[in-house]
């Protein structure tokens, strides 16, 4: 199997070095923002993930993992017709002995949806998928 990968200019990824053994990530993450950046460190840092801070030699830090929707445009009736579903992740990044390697640093992610007030519940489900979605990519 491998062989007939080779022909075809398979390779696997290397995964990155840090210079650190083992990483936690600490505070108010979802489970999906906490989960996901988990696997990604696994998957492409040559680190191990950690599951208490005193076990790792670099901590992150989610400060605020703030999940939002705004109207964004209303029809000529006033009818709501798309929202802006968002979400802001503050962190900071420091190694065992607290020195701040990176800061309070803010990302976010944004989706814009089109809303129909006949399709409410799918709207929500909608949302609440875009929400995961955004939290994936902002993990990675």
């Amino acid at each position: 199997m491998l062989i007939s990968l080779q022909g075809c200019l398979f390779k696997p990824l290397k995964k990155a070095y840090i210079p650190y053994q083992a990483v936690a990530v600490t505070g108010p993450a979802s489970s999906t923002l906490l989960g996901q950046l988990q696997f990604d460190i696994l998957t492409y840092i040559d680190v191990k993930v950690a599951i208490s801070p005193n076990d790792a030699d670099l901590i992150v830090e989610v400060v605020q993992d703030a999940p939002n929707s705004q109207i964004a445009s209303y029809s000529g009736a006033g009818q709501i017709t798309a929202y802006d579903v968002n979400d802001v992740v503050v962190f900071r990044i420091y190694d065992k002995s607290g020195h701040e390697l990176i800061p309070e640093t803010q990302i976010y992610g944004v989706r814009d949806t089109n809303f129909s007030p006949h399709t409410v519940l799918s709207a929500d489900i909608q949302q609440q998928q875009f929400i995961s979605d955004i939290r994936k990519e902002l993990a990675l």
